[in-house]
């Protein structure tokens, strides 16, 4: 097995992400700016170096929750980030080394949730660290968006491309902004209408301001981007991608009847990919997918845009 990697803790430094690989995808949950939306609603907040020999290896970012103002349970959700490529054993040996900074005898936990494939192969890995599963893995759909946008739509499935197709018969006008709150607060109304019309939740909707507003206190990147599909002067249609490096999230959509008639919705996501490459990123994640009878449509939806699912390997401790 390699030697051990020593770990260091501390805040959060943006330009640790320079270091990245333009290869190496950045779930939003190990942006830099997720870390600073976390502190601004009080969640304590660090980044783990891992290093060998000098050299960083990878770092990722780790949140603090406090149960019962005793039990501390840190967690690493998607993480590390691998500034170099593991060797053999390397996954094995850094959740070691990030399991060493747990305290269990003073209540003090780490949860890991590494951005690794579910299979037999990754789970011994983690079991060797001394580890033990407690949640199954969370499957989301990655897109590519390296290719050309030719590419792009004949990676479409056939249905997919047909609605898209029908979209563009209708004549709608397509609006892509981002930069002022102003020009997407109407998809985040109509999310929080949607959520309490259906009684679900998601990830808390104040995290778009309190994000937007760490990337414009740290280099001022741009960290929304919006579509809205228009029918004369009404918008009828629109998604909400949240940026973070070379990748980003679909984060939230919405459509009227009147768009779902016209299968609006397929050309506001296309439009976004486009917009998205355009823009410099490179991978999109299109969010969690839940095949059960309630979210199997918008599994199929997100499935049709030609992304690949990666299910992780799961929650470990």
């Amino acid at each position: 097995m390699p030697s051990t990697f020593d770990i260091e803790r501390g805040e959060i430094n943006p330009s640790l992400w320079q270091a990245l690989p333009e290869t190496q995808a950045v779930p939003l949950q190990q942006h830099w700016g997720y870390g600073h939306a976390l502190k601004a609603i009080g969640v304590p907040v660090e980044v783990w170096q891992a290093s060998r020999d000098g050299a960083l290896k990878a770092f990722g970012i780790v949140a603090k929750r406090k149960f019962a103002g005793l039990i501390e349970v840190a967690s690493m959700m998607r993480g590390p980030l691998w500034v170099t490529a593991p060797d053999e054993g390397d996954a094995s040996t850094m959740a070691a080394a990030f399991k060493s900074q747990a305290r269990p005898w003073r209540w003090r936990f780490l949860a890991q949730q590494p951005e690794m494939e579910a299979s037999d192969e990754a789970s011994q890995a983690l079991k060797r660290a001394g580890l033990r599963q407690i949640m199954t893995g969370y499957s989301t759909p990655w897109l590519d968006l390296s290719v050309d946008a030719a590419h792009l739509r004949s990676n479409l499935d056939s249905k997919w491309r047909n609605q898209l197709n029908r979209a563009a018969d209708a004549h709608l006008s397509i609006s892509v902004s981002g930069r002022k709150p102003h020009q997407y607060a109407w998809l985040l109304e109509k999310e929080a209408e949607q959520r309490k019309g259906r009684g679900y939740h998601g990830v808390p909707l104040g995290l778009v301001p309190l994000y937007t507003d760490a990337l414009e206190e740290n280099g001022g990147e741009q960290a929304v981007l919006a579509v809205s599909a228009l029918s004369g002067k009404r918008k009828i249609a629109g998604a909400l991608f949240l940026l973070h490096g070379n990748s980003a999230t679909y984060h939230i959509g919405w459509a009227s009847e009147e768009a779902r008639a016209v299968h609006a919705q397929n050309r506001v996501i296309f439009e976004g990919m486009l917009a998205l490459k355009e823009h410099g990123i490179r991978f999109l994640d299109l969010g969690g997918v839940d095949t059960t009878a309630s979210g199997a449509g918008i599994a199929r939806f997100k499935l049709g845009t030609g992304a690949k699912v990666k299910t992780l390997v799961g929650t470990y401790v």
